[in-house]
């Protein structure tokens, strides 16, 4: 891999002083270059896709607390992405090292940026990354969440009952706007004043309270998205503050119909998703039980 990169680096006519790898990146080959700059690169045409989205973000995105877009290309049967190196630390690495009066400036900042993005102008978003009708969306997620489930064997008649009663209104009016879509503490960055935001690969146009999935499912579960190397400094009761305090810095992200209603059926969805993936009955069994009180509390 590293002279795949050397020769990237000199058809893009950058001198290479150093070279090393990211214990990060899940989706990417990730490598620093001379401490100041960061390749992704993959040959996989799966992501080659993703890698191309977060291209065209960081084309068209240009904000002071992300890295700034550097270079973009094909080399044999890679395509890599260059942008500037933050400086920082994935707030899962410190977060525990943090007094509250910071954590809360910290959340406050989250929050900021989160709703500068909802305001950004769309129009570079391609089609394909745009859910402009949000009751279809979800009824057929949830529908086929529902035929999953059947085919288990579990009774999902609740399910679908939900889907024709209830979606219609739950989803009926929407905030639309420009939605980071994987608000979790690997993805921030912390360098004891500002907080940097990284990683654009599942960024979509859609209502904006979605952005609250991924956050809220962390302060839910605050290890859900940390690495190997950060979870064993997650302590639950130091992220509890967080949730409460990103809503009071951030009151219109809630000022929607409904918004409990939503919030519930998003983590329903993508957690059975995941439950659904690796047959964990007990994990499935317990969402749909959960559900299901939802269901009948509406």
């Amino acid at each position: 891999m590293e002279k795949i990169i050397y020769n990237i680096l000199q058809q893009e006519n950058i001198t290479l002083d150093s070279l090393k790898k990211s214990s990060s990146g899940f989706t990417n080959q990730v490598y620093f270059i001379n401490d100041d700059m960061v390749i992704k690169l993959t040959d996989d045409h799966d992501t080659i896709k993703q890698l191309q989205k977060e291209v065209s973000i960081y084309q068209n995105v240009k904000l002071p607390y992300i890295p700034q877009y550097i270079a973009s290309g094909s080399y044999e049967n890679y395509y890599y992405l260059i942008i500037s190196k933050l400086s920082g630390s994935p707030l899962y690495s410190i977060w525990h090292t943090l007094d509250d009066s910071t954590r809360i400036d910290i959340v406050k900042q989250i929050a900021n940026i989160l709703k500068t993005i909802h305001n950004i102008d769309a129009d570079f978003v391609t089609e394909k990354d745009r859910d402009l009708d949000w009751i279809s969306m979800w009824k057929t997620r949830l529908a086929d969440r529902s035929s999953a489930l059947k085919d288990m064997g579990y009774d999902t008649t609740y399910v679908d009952k939900f889907i024709s009663n209830h979606i219609p209104t739950i989803f009926a009016k929407n905030n639309y706007g420009l939605v980071y879509n994987d608000a979790h503490f690997d993805n921030f960055l912390y360098d004891g004043e500002t907080v940097y935001l990284i990683d654009f690969d599942r960024m979509r146009y859609c209502p904006i309270d979605y952005e609250l999935m991924i956050f809220k499912c962390m302060c839910d579960n605050p290890s859900k998205f940390a690495s190997e190397i950060d979870e064993p400094n997650i302590v639950d009761s130091h992220y509890s503050m967080v949730y409460s305090s990103f809503k009071a810095a951030y009151p219109e992200l809630y000022d929607i119909p409904y918004i409990h209603e939503r919030l519930t059926v998003y983590l329903f969805n993508y957690l059975i998703r995941q439950a659904l993936s690796i047959k964990n009955h007990s994990w499935i069994k317990e969402l749909l039980d959960s559900f299901n009180t939802f269901v009948i509390n509406l």
